[in-house]
């Protein structure tokens, strides 16, 4: 073996493990494996139950100091089943890329650029999309976005985008945002609509306090005008070590000609705040979603109660129990000697109930079981959902 090859042998094998090293240092890597079983009845004649699964997959790459590069997949996100042969997994559909995002930043500034999750308050706004957020830091720090939601009309012409911008201060008991943010769908709807909120989270030991209020104005489309007045409120205790009680408060207005917003954006992360009882089972497949269009445009009224006790160290068992009104009896079509409301076509009140189990089998593994009831006045149903899930964390 002449001296180049022994060489080259050499070299290799110090790449080959120095390059590893390198890479552990440089990237930071995190996910979730979960598998899910789901059960249904509507109360009337559907009644279904299905399993579904998801890899995600996330890292941060730290290019040089001030300079990273994130991104997220989720893979075989789908129902088992729902492509034929081989698995879910075989389907190049489901495979999503919900993070592609570069930062660079120091300590008095921040720009992320890519697509990139943001979100203003539980109900100002909330998406997913390709973007720009530009970040100060201060006593008074200062965010502010630009992104676009579909671009319809070609590289000539941008369809339909989100703004906005927020200011926040923070104290020893206390953190408070203001912000403001829009939406904008030029060439289909003429939409262009604006949300004013207010945050205020409280920290008033053993009691936590919060409340979020929000005001949407403009135009629905060329023929409609948008509004929306909302405010939600959440008091939680750790009554003992192992007791936690809580209570939230919903209220929307209604109306009876203009359309009601309750969030701008694509609303990517959701809230199903009635049904979050921490198995990681709300929000997706069961659950009702944001309770402020729980009766469409007629606006609500709601209170939920809520408590959990960590049984063991392992084993925690958590309930919530709601009520919900229609605000207003919306007309939703008026004749010469009829006026037809909400009361007559869609549910003016709800009660809910639900219970969810949060069982640690392993370290970083999770077994959730969540089951949720619903009954609304109007109908002769009552609907039941529960689901199931194996959740590993990595």
């Amino acid at each position: 073996m002449n001296k180049f090859l022994k060489v080259t042998i050499v070299l290799l094998t110090i790449m080959a493990v120095a390059t590893p090293v390198m890479a552990e240092d440089r990237l930071d890597l995190a996910g979730q494996l979960r598998v899910r079983g789901w059960y249904v009845d509507d109360g009337n004649i559907v009644t279904e139950s299905w399993g579904d699964q998801r890899l995600r997959v996330g890292g941060k790459l730290s290019v040089i100091e001030g300079v990273s590069v994130t991104f997220r997949t989720d893979i075989t996100e789908s129902d088992w089943g729902s492509n034929a042969g081989f698995g879910s997994g075989r389907s190049g559909s489901t495979q999503q890329w919900d993070r592609a995002h570069l930062d660079i930043g120091n300590d008095s500034m921040h720009l992320r650029a890519g697509q990139q999750y943001l979100a203003f308050g539980k109900n100002g706004f909330d998406a997913q999309d390709n973007g720009l957020t530009f970040n100060t830091f201060g006593i008074i720090p200062v965010t502010a976005f630009f992104m676009i939601n579909e671009d319809g009309g070609g590289k000539s012409m941008t369809d339909s985008y989100f703004y906005g911008a927020r200011v926040a201060h923070k104290g020893e008991m206390y953190t408070s945002q203001m912000f403001v943010a829009g939406q904008t769908d030029v060439n289909n709807s003429m939409e262009n609509v604006n949300v004013i909120g207010l945050t205020l989270d409280l920290d008033l030991a053993p009691v936590a306090l919060y409340g979020e209020v929000e005001f949407f104005t403009g135009d629905a489309s060329a023929t409609q005008d948008a509004t929306g007045t909302q405010l939600y409120v959440s008091a939680d205790m750790a009554a003992t070590e192992i007791v936690n009680v809580g209570a939230q408060f919903f209220y929307a207005a209604g109306d009876d000609t203009d359309k009601v917003y309750h969030i701008l954006g694509n609303d990517f992360g959701g809230w199903d705040p009635l049904f979050a009882l921490g198995t990681g089972l709300d929000n997706e497949q069961i659950g009702l979603g944001r309770p402020f269009g729980l009766f469409n445009d007629a606006g609500v009224v709601a209170i939920q109660l809520n408590g959990s006790v960590k049984a063991t160290d392992d084993l925690t068992v958590s309930a919530a129990v709601s009520y919900a009104q229609a605000e207003d009896d919306k007309v939703l079509s008026q004749g010469a000697d009829t006026v037809v409301t909400t009361d007559d076509v869609v549910d003016d009140n709800a009660i809910s109930l639900a219970l969810g189990v949060k069982y640690a089998l392993l370290a970083n593994t999770q077994l959730g079981l969540q089951i949720e009831y619903v009954d609304y006045e109007n109908r002769n149903d009552e609907i039941g959902k529960a689901g199931v899930g194996l959740f590993v964390n990595f």
